[in-house]
């Protein structure tokens, strides 16, 4: 949870430190203050629970682990397919493409160049996989959306995209894939022109049925010098989409797992001593503002 003030130069955010997304302070004590709760629960109950505790552990981490390893040969597929549909695309027809849009929409943007904030559109979950497309409808007037199942086309031409659009001062917000966070740029927005650029595909589909134009890649790709690739990339994609299944059944399992083991730890928590600690906390914060 993240809190501002007006009335003073303060910015407050609150952080969950459950696993698997625990943060270690930086700055313990002059920048992250820790709120611990470990003093409100039951010493000797949990001593008690220790074995079952310990075992869900394990089998919590162990599909942790699995569906990182799931997730990283889907990546390892999907990036040989981008590579075998690169070898068929024209770079320079792409480029030119999306240097004419960006001429089109980014004007009187700032003399300094823009600044990019980093995001994920989208996840692998216990779900399946989802994508937050309410976002982009709040942010974007206009929508561009680039079809593209391949990689290939959607990374080129938004990468011009990006570039232009910092160039020109604008400050804009990337969403990498989390197959591929330091590579494979999906979708670019720029907040202040509302306008966004959207790749959709088999794992992406479209937020809106209404696009104000689309961008298809078989118009930068030469079917005939794909079609050597093609039981290569289909079979890619078929495997891709068998892990990503797997990843979701894995992170389930891992859920209902740490549903359980989460029960040991409510029946042993003193939530009278927890409201208290809160309290303690709000008061403390309350006389910096």
């Amino acid at each position: 949870m993240l809190f501002t003030s007006e009335k003073a130069p303060l910015s407050l955010l609150f952080e969950s430190e459950t696993p698997s997304h625990v943060i270690e302070p930086k700055y313990p004590g002059a920048f992250e203050q820790l709120v611990d709760l470990s003093g409100c629960w039951d010493t000797h109950k949990l001593f008690e629970s220790r074995q079952p505790l310990m075992v869900l552990s394990a089998r919590i981490s162990r599909c942790h682990e699995h569906a990182c390893r799931f997730l990283s040969a889907a990546g390892s597929l999907l990036g040989d397919t981008y590579r075998l549909a690169l070898d068929a695309v024209s770079v320079q027809k792409v480029q030119k493409a999306a240097r004419r849009i960006a001429d089109g929409e980014f004007r009187g943007g700032k003399p300094q160049r823009g600044k990019e904030t980093i995001r994920f559109l989208s996840a692998v979950t216990n779900l399946g996989q989802v994508q937050f497309g309410e976002t982009a409808l709040l942010l974007c007037d206009r929508i561009y959306t680039i079809e593209d199942n391949l990689g290939a086309v959607s990374r080129l031409f938004l990468n011009v995209i990006r570039s232009e659009a910092l160039g020109a001062g604008f400050d804009i917000i990337s969403c990498y894939c989390p197959l591929s966070p330091f590579e494979k740029l999906e979708h670019v927005f720029i907040p202040s022109l509302r306008i966004g650029f959207m790749t959709v595909s088999d794992t992406h589909s479209a937020v809106t049925d209404d696009p104000y134009k689309v961008i298809r890649s078989r118009r930068f790709t030469d079917s005939e010098a794909l079609s050597h690739a093609r039981k290569r990339i289909a079979f890619n994609r078929k495997t891709a989409s068998q892990m990503l299944d797997q990843t979701a059944r894995l992170l389930a399992e891992a859920k209902s797992l740490h549903d359980e083991l989460e029960e040991y730890y409510r029946d042993a928590m003193d939530f009278d001593k927890v409201d208290q600690v809160a309290q303690k906390t709000v008061d403390q914060l309350l006389a910096l503002v």
